[in-house]
């Protein structure tokens, strides 16, 4: 027997919930409305050196009783850890002592650099629900050897975006009886309401990783996270702070030194500036004068066996922070089938990049945040012309209203403006509901319009998820008419009807098999017709995972595909399989092993049919890291592939290798080889963060034909500076 119960305390937020299971009765969260901690205010900066001897932290009140999440939620957890809460005119201070039993021999740490794998580290860190909300807030953590990690939290923890940076310190220090740390969070990096008195809803994590332990001091159920704000306690003792004038400018300097096959040497250095510039306490505008993008990381490579288009995540700075105020309909999780969305109404790839060519950005503004109770994002960018484009405007505008506790209402309008005269816009209403805690509701509807198009130029969805720390439900409905064409967005696929179901269980033998922590079984399916509901796809999974103690999987899947080719499917330049029906069944089986460890990795195998023949997929990864200064990890995938129209292969191998000399320096190099082009591309990227926002880097990027002859090599010098007002 399994049910829920909770209630809700004045400002809405969620204050107590259990959950019982079977016969006896397990105590999830502790009533939320006794996590209450108050900031004690200090008149004197605190030095931030890790080391916790100011005498003002042992007079701010202590929270502690943290409680597990992973892997006996509810129990208390094994470890003691204590927070301290101070401020200044200037500054937020969080004091933590992580104490362990083990002392310093205890403690992991597999990596420095920024943005951090958590869960492969001892790690604390804590979220802030400034607007006191249930929605967004800001996320900011450390491991025992001060790396720094930040995020912002919007939708009630439904998306976290790492990619944000901001102006703060911390350090941390490993002692005899564990670690402890010291943060410090400027006031003007944040964004609050313009009140005298301040009630911030906050919650803290720590991970114990030799352990794989999750304790938080406002208890959180699986499967949730520290993102899951509604579920936070209560920061008080805040008077009389101010955001200050949040106001910076940051120019950058970028000489790069280019050399294409057959082709002179290109020196053609490039200066520009970013400025952000807080309009309201909630509202942030940026703008950007010659934006300069060439210390991106290269995209990791892939190879395309499929009929669609691949999907490649969007890297660049400016376009990263704040993008999940553009987030529309629900983030998607993996369900949709391949791994990628099926419809992304905006998608900022489209903005300054033409097949993989970088096209000149003159420049651009961006208004973003918060206003009462409506989330705001406003996008202009214009770009240069580019060989046969000519010169275009970028416009978004996203607006979302918060409704009920934790869910929101909202709209997009997208539209793309080419001087040549063409026009291509796209608009659209989407609802994101929650429910019970674990009941999400996402539907949305959009529309076209572009020039010389009319007609069947719509989409709509409809996606339902219930997600307890049992049992996963899924069910979607989504529609995509064959001239819908947003052509500042990603769809890989248009002319369909996809009905998608899921379902997963989450058993825990607990003590009759105590290597095991949970088993996944689970099964789903995917039929797409198109718009004549004339079946085109169809995909049945089942598929069993099971999760060890030490955080190591195995996998196993079986999955049943049919698929319809009305046109020839050019596989291969000059390879085609040929139109008809296929039905085939592929079944696959993989694990990986902890990795915290100084050795770890995995391994993945596919085998069965593929369309008119047959295909074997072999894929193994490694990773080497005997201290948290330098990591390696191999990526290797073969893939075989066995058609009447003739036989090939492909293989990609991905290294990556990571020097960390201190938290803010890093020496990064990605290196692949791909078959299918016969190339080996290597970028190699120095980052020395001087102060807080402000870098220096080196990148050289090559790519080399496998016969050692170079198609093009770039050494790029980039250097910025932030003048913080």
């Amino acid at each position: 027997m399994l049910y829920f119960r909770g209630f809700m305390g004045d400002t809405g937020r969620i204050i107590g919930i259990a959950l019982l299971v079977g016969s006896g009765s397990l105590s999830v969260l502790a009533a939320q409305d006794d996590r209450i901690i108050t900031a004690l205010y200090v008149e004197a900066p605190i030095v931030i050196d890790g080391i916790l001897d100011e005498p003002q932290w042992s007079l701010a009140q202590a929270g502690g009783d943290f409680i597990q999440n992973e892997p006996r939620t509810g129990e208390p957890a094994t470890e003691q850890t204590e927070v301290r809460i101070l401020y200044d005119d200037e500054n937020l201070y969080i004091g933590v002592y992580c104490f362990d039993s083990a002392g310093k021999e205890g403690i992991t740490v597999t990596e420095i650099k920024r943005d951090y794998r958590p869960f492969d580290n001892d790690h604390f860190s804590f979220v802030i629900d400034t607007f006191d909300d249930n929605r967004n807030g800001f996320l900011f953590g450390t491991n025992p050897r001060g790396a720094q990690r930040e995020g912002q939290v919007e939708g009630n923890g439904d998306s976290t975006n790492f990619d944000w940076d901001a102006i703060w310190y911390v350090e941390a220090k490993i002692t005899e009886q564990g670690w402890q740390a010291e943060f410090a969070i400027p006031f003007k990096t944040l964004r609050f309401k313009n009140l005298e008195t301040q009630r911030w809803g906050i919650n803290f994590l720590r991970v114990i990783r030799r352990k794989n332990e999750q304790t938080y001091w406002s208890p959180i159920p699986r499967p949730y996270r520290l993102p899951r704000i509604s579920l936070a306690g209560e920061l008080e003792g805040l008077s009389g702070i101010q955001q200050g004038r949040n106001f910076y400018i940051k120019p950058y300097l970028s000489a790069p030194i280019v050399r294409r096959e057959e082709d002179d040497v290109d020196f053609i250095p490039e200066v520009g500036l970013d400025m952000k510039y807080g309009v309201t306490p909630g509202l942030t505008l940026d703008l950007t004068v010659n934006t300069d993008f060439s210390q991106v990381e290269a995209d990791t490579q892939q190879i395309n066996l499929t009929r669609f288009s691949l999907f490649f995540p969007e890297k660049r700075e400016f376009f990263l922070e704040n993008a999940d105020l553009f987030q529309f309909g629900k983030p998607d999780s993996g369900f949709r089938g391949e791994g990628q969305s099926d419809l992304i109404p905006f998608f900022s790839r489209r903005i300054g990049l033409s097949e993989g060519q970088i096209v000149p950005i003159f420049g651009g503004a961006r208004l973003s945040g918060r206003a009462g109770q409506y989330r705001l994002g406003i996008i202009s960018m214009q770009t240069d012309e580019f060989e046969e484009t000519p010169s275009t405007n970028f416009s978004v505008v996203r607006i979302s209203r918060d409704v009920m506790s934790t869910s929101d209402i909202g709209g997009i309008f997208v539209n793309k403006h080419v001087n040549d005269g063409h026009n291509n816009g796209t608009y659209g209403v989407d609802a994101n509901l929650n429910f019970f805690q674990y009941l999400d509701i996402t539907s949305y509807l959009l529309k076209t319009d572009t020039s010389g198009i009319s007609g069947k130029d719509k989409a709509a969805d409809l996606n339902v998820e219930w997600n307890d720390r049992f049992l996963n439900l899924k069910a979607e409905h989504l529609s995509i008419q064959d001239n819908f064409n947003p052509e500042v967005g990603f769809v890989p696929r248009v002319g369909i009807r996809k009905s998608s179901g899921q379902v997963t269980v989450r058993p825990r033998p607990g003590e009759a098999i105590p290597w095991i922590r949970e088993f996944r079984p689970s099964a789903s399916v995917h039929y797409i017709t198109d718009q004549e509901n004339t079946l085109v796809t169809r995909k049945v999974d089942q598929n069993l995972s099971i999760g060890f103690e030490d955080s190591s999987n195995v996998w196993g899947t079986r999955r049943a595909r049919f698929e319809r080719l009305d046109e020839p499917f050019e596989i291969r330049p000059g390879q085609f399989i040929p139109v008809g029906d296929y039905d085939f069944v592929e079944y696959s089986g993989s694990f990986s092993t902890n990795p915290s460890r100084m050795f770890s990795g995995g391994a993945r195998v596919k085998t069965g049919g593929f369309f008119d023949g047959n295909m074997d997929s072999y894929q193994l990864k490694f990773a080497f890291r005997p201290s948290y200064h330098f990591s390696t990890e191999v990526d290797w995938t073969r893939e075989n592939v066995d058609l009447p129209s003739g036989d090939f292969r492909t293989t990609l191998t991905t290294t990556r290798l990571n020097y960390s000399f201190t938290p803010n320096m890093f020496l990064d190099a990605l290196i692949q080889y791909n078959s299918t082009v016969k190339e080996i591309a290597s970028n190699i990227r120095f980052n020395f963060i001087y102060k807080p926002l402000s870098d220096l880097f080196v990148v050289y990027n090559e790519r080399r034909s496998t016969t050692g002859k170079v198609r093009e090599r770039a050494l790029i010098v980039k250097v910025t500076f932030i003048f913080d007002f």
